[in-house]
């Protein structure tokens, strides 16, 4: 380890060490003549990746109240808008998880980026309501190949024992985005306008795009994925496996999809912030989801120390975060903002920890095989929630109409979810004929 730079964040263990280190010394050549990239090289450009996508998506949220001035969008108008976006995202999810398992990542993503990044730059070419709407389903098409090709890359590259942490941190990326992309608009806004400050974002995902061509390399790892004896094979039938993760992302995603798009709009209406003076209360909130996001990585390991085994500690981990996420209907009735700002985050938090151990459990039990469609169809599943929740939300939001059943809903949303999978893979079965009792499957071997 004499000549090892280690990241901070692998200081839980030896073997982490050994996976996200990075040789000072120059890297070895693979049996082609080409060198091995790093392990640490690939998720820092999932991890761009996942800011770019995210940072697209919120744009049109954070900018709404001007949008709402310049063509006069109407709540129903901007639900529609969004709604249709989520659906096409979803059916993205679905295809694109097929794709990847017959193409492969690294071509897949990196066309879907591209591709996303020049429909976020053409909705400063539209003039109309509708313009925003195909536009936005365009982005749709293209930005629903991320999931699936992001989870399938780490499947495909990290041990078994590190998918979950890997993921943990990965899913902080749109934690990032959304806390970061608030102030970049409170800066580039005032300078360039409504249209400029979507070109400026859009041309970033194109310089990812040539970025991720240029050194992305999927399944280079310097350790065996898989065991020797490890068959690759769920002990509960495959089916039972993704309706648990389908189910779960069914419930919960509308929770933050509600969030993401409608909580600037909240901001606005219940404390008159504009989007100049948005950036701040946005950027805790996310700063305090990513926080949530890896701690929920990296809390079931720690949890194995106490003689935990893997599969019980993830699921009292996303039990914690459940209970965590019953607050928010105060949000509706606070009249402090500071206090409100402490709800979402602490929900938002809940549901990255939620949504850490839903991939990480979809990565750990489903084949290899079938990662990306299995994340496909969890993730559709998640966005079909999600499209239902934002055209809803065009009814509650309307002038004389309570939004108190949202909140409510989004309550108890992931004690559901967390039910909804504990029915569908239970622990006991799962844990049913492994070799290993700690970790619930055969341990790779160095």
């Amino acid at each position: 380890m004499a000549d090892m730079v280690v990241l901070p964040f692998t200081r839980i263990s030896e073997p982490m060490r050994s996976w996200f280190s990075v040789p000072t010394k120059a890297p070895e050549t693979s049996k082609d003549g080409g060198a091995k990239t790093m392990p640490v090289l690939l998720p820092s450009l999932l991890f761009l990746i996942g800011i770019i996508a995210y940072a697209d998506r919120q744009i049109i949220a954070l900018l709404k109240p001007e949008l709402d001035r310049v063509f006069g969008w109407t709540a129903a108008d901007y639900a529609s808008i969004s709604s249709w976006s989520q659906v096409t995202i979803a059916v993205s999810l679905l295809v694109s998880g097929v794709i990847v398992d017959r193409l492969g990542v690294k071509r897949t993503l990196g066309v879907g980026l591209i591709g996303w990044s020049i429909s976020t730059i053409l909705h400063a070419a539209v003039r109309t309501v509708t313009g925003f709407l195909v536009v936005r389903v365009t982005l749709g098409l293209f930005e629903g190949v991320g999931t699936p090709a992001g989870i399938t890359a780490i499947r495909k590259t990290f041990p078994r024992q590190a998918q979950g942490c890997v993921i943990g941190l990965l899913n902080a990326a749109p934690n990032l985005a959304a806390m970061g992309t608030p102030l970049l608009v409170a800066f580039l806004f005032p300078a360039l306008g409504w249209r400029g400050t979507i070109v400026t974002i859009g041309a970033s995902g194109l310089f990812c795009a040539f970025l991720w061509f240029r050194f992305a390399r999927v399944g280079s790892a310097e350790v065996s994925v898989l065991a020797p004896g490890d068959t690759d094979k769920p002990t509960l039938p495959t089916w039972r496996i993704i309706t648990g993760f389908a189910l779960g992302k069914f419930l919960t995603d509308p929770v933050w999809w509600f969030l993401l798009f409608w909580l600037p709009d909240l901001l606005h209406r219940h404390f008159a912030l504009e989007p100049s003076s948005m950036g701040i209360p946005l950027a805790i909130a996310y700063g305090m989801a990513g926080i949530g996001s890896i701690l929920g990585g990296y809390a079931p390991y720690l949890l194995m120390k106490t003689s935990c085994m893997h599969e019980p500690a993830r699921r009292v981990v996303m039990a914690f975060a459940a209970l965590c996420v019953l607050p928010l209907p105060l949000l509706a009735t606070t009249p402090s903002l500071a206090f409100g700002i402490a709800i979402c985050g602490l929900t938002l938090a809940a549901h990255q920890a939620f949504a850490a151990n839903l991939f990480g459990f979809i990565t750990e039990w489903a084949p290899s095989r079938m990662t990306g469609r299995a994340t496909g169809v969890g993730a559709f599943a998640g966005n079909m929630g999600g499209a239902l929740m934002l055209h809803l939300l065009g009814y509650f939001a309307a002038p004389n109409q309570s939004m108190t059943p949202v909140f409510v809903y989004c309550a108890v949303a992931y004690i559901l979810g967390w039910c909804g999978l504990t029915f569908f893979a239970p622990v006991r079965k799962l844990r049913s004929g492994c070799e290993d009792p700690r970790l619930n499957r055969p341990v790779p071997k160095a």
